[in-house]
């Protein structure tokens, strides 16, 4: 299925787990890290041997698109027991009280967490934008609910369940960016992603003392900053 420019791909199998959402309707998205390749989730999800996950969709590094699990099902991505729904740090999950599955799309991200700490590749950043967007509508023309687009809707799995999976996707996850987008506060081609360089290099000038306030240079990374902040910063580093 192809829709404005993107490609979902259907990869679902007689295998792949899904369950009934039991009259629930889809509250919010989750979002995950893969821990390993494309390639290797694709498997999984379509595998005789795999009776404990699923997801709706993955979105690989080049910004490809696939589906296992129809939206009018539950995946199995999101689940919690009884007893762990008073720990997750999501307002949601307290307040429904029952299995997030029911009320959950998911989408899993090609990547590794050592590796990428959650950090998409500009092309993947794209295509979540998108497939975020394309949930939304399909969820809103389907049972008339729009997702909101806050951080209480629009979720990592670490905030599900803090305590089995606390790096999902990981602290690089641009969830700020991702909200900005959907709200219509950059248009697609002017959202960039931080090189890795960048940070690195911001680190290194906070470690050295070169600069402070790391939190509002950390806002920086990206935008244009003054001749006057650079010449300060050159200043620090002549000293």
């Amino acid at each position: 299925m192809k829709v404005m420019g993107y490609s979902i791909e259907w990869r679902g199998n007689e295998n792949t787990n899904k369950s009934s959402r039991q009259g629930n309707i889809p509250k919010i998205i989750v979002n995950h890290i893969v821990e390993g390749s494309a390639s290797s989730c694709d498997s999984w999800f379509r595998s005789a041997g795999n009776n404990v996950s699923s997801a709706h969709f993955l979105v690989t590094k080049k910004g490809e698109i696939k589906q296992y699990v129809k939206i009018e099902d539950m995946a199995w991505a999101n689940g919690l027991t009884t007893a762990a729904i008073s720990n997750s740090k999501a307002k949601i999950v307290r307040d429904m009280k029952i299995n997030p599955n029911l009320y959950s799309v998911s989408i899993e991200h090609e990547g590794v967490y050592l590796e990428t700490k959650g950090e998409l590749t500009p092309e993947q950043f794209k295509a979540t934008v998108w497939l975020h967007k394309y949930i939304r509508e399909y969820v809103q023309k389907k049972w008339g609910y729009l997702i909101p687009i806050d951080r209480e809707h629009i979720l990592g799995h670490f905030e599900i369940d803090p305590m089995r999976k606390p790096n999902c996707p990981g602290e690089e996850f641009p969830f700020e960016t991702l909200i900005k987008v959907l709200n219509g506060g950059d248009r697609m081609n002017e959202v960039k992603e931080v090189p890795k360089w960048q940070k690195e290099a911001l680190e290194k000038l906070v470690e050295k003392k070169v600069i402070e306030s790391p939190e509002y240079w950390k806002e920086k990374l990206g935008e244009s900053i003054t001749v006057g902040e650079v010449l300060g910063i050159i200043s620090k580093i002549v000293k």
